[in-house]
């Protein structure tokens, strides 16, 4: 089948780990476009990450296309085939009007901080990836984790436990306390796909603690790396694993450090629940993500 990929293309993009699932599909031809930004990504009041993260899509639009609302029929008209199928990734920028694909499906990566109110005009199928935050006759399509990203590898420690993104207060709070406690923590913003994958592996426990109330992907990522992953309570993570089994829950600070002080002394029990949090975790690919949506198109 011919698929159409849109969004914004720079590193570490949601988006990316679609496009990713779709070239490993044989039954899928890909057609890539949208605004590239190269190596910059929006982070921290932008940044640089790796060149060689920096791929280019296939139609790619200038940054200022970031600012611009771009026809359907602008692409339409430089694809090398008919589409069966158009799928936009939406982290903030989306074509203006409907496709003339077969099905229009749009995937709104960020309801918890995204007004999707036009998007859900232009699509056959709207996705949310937070349940919590979804409307009307939204599908729900949660995020996921790669498995050659997020694998699990062996690696030497260095860390005592580790979390790569923005610092929000409550995680620069969260990893002062640590590291006063004695832990030693990495925690950066920038390293993505092999250098992050390699600094988690370093680190036997992976922390998470979400801007607001989203199941962000870090959580599946950690559990993908067979990570034991300290995280905290949203509306969304019950569906998928449970407290103290697959990972461990906390709902404040001071249980946040608590915890991970917990099984830092603990590290057989830590690896007990990283193992379980593993099994558990294994059909949530980006994969099985891309596999839904086809089926919900009718090319299963």
């Amino acid at each position: 089948m011919n698929v159409v990929l849109t969004g914004i293309f720079y590193p570490m993009a949601i988006l990316r780990y679609f496009e990713a699932a779709l070239r490993r599909r044989p039954d899928v031809s890909l057609f890539t476009a949208g605004p590239w930004t190269g190596a910059w990504i929006p982070w921290a009041g932008g940044m640089n990450l790796p060149a060689k993260y920096a791929a280019s899509p296939d139609l790619p639009l200038p940054m200022a296309a970031l600012h611009q609302s771009f026809p359907a029929a602008f692409i339409e008209a430089r694809l090398p085939w008919a589409p069966d199928l158009w799928l936009q990734v939406d982290a903030g920028w989306h074509l203006r009007g409907r496709p003339r694909a077969v099905r229009s499906l749009i995937v709104g990566t960020d309801p918890h901080v995204l007004d999707y109110g036009e998007a859900r005009q232009y699509a056959d199928v709207f996705y949310c990836m937070q349940a919590c935050y979804g409307k009307g006759d939204d599908r729900y399509l949660p995020y996921a984790y790669d498995p050659i990203w997020h694998a699990p590898e062996d690696q030497p420690r260095r860390y005592d436990a580790c979390l790569l993104g923005l610092h929000y207060k409550q995680r620069d709070r969260w990893v002062a306390a640590l590291r006063a406690r004695g832990m030693d923590v990495c925690y950066d913003l920038g390293p993505v796909f092999d250098e992050a994958r390699a600094l988690y592996n370093q680190a036997p426990i992976g922390l998470n603690w979400s801007s607001l109330k989203d199941l962000n992907a870090r959580v599946f990522e950690l559990l993908g790396m067979r990570r034991l992953a300290v995280v905290n309570r949203v509306p969304d993570l019950a569906t998928f694993f449970q407290d103290g089994r697959d990972l461990v829950v906390f709902d404040t600070l001071d249980e946040a450090v608590e915890k991970a002080l917990y099984y830092h002394a603990h590290p057989d029990e830590a690896e007990i629940v990283a193992g379980q949090g593993h099994t558990a975790v294994a059909p949530h690919t980006w994969d099985a993500r891309v596999a839904q949506i086809l089926e919900d198109a009718g090319y299963a």
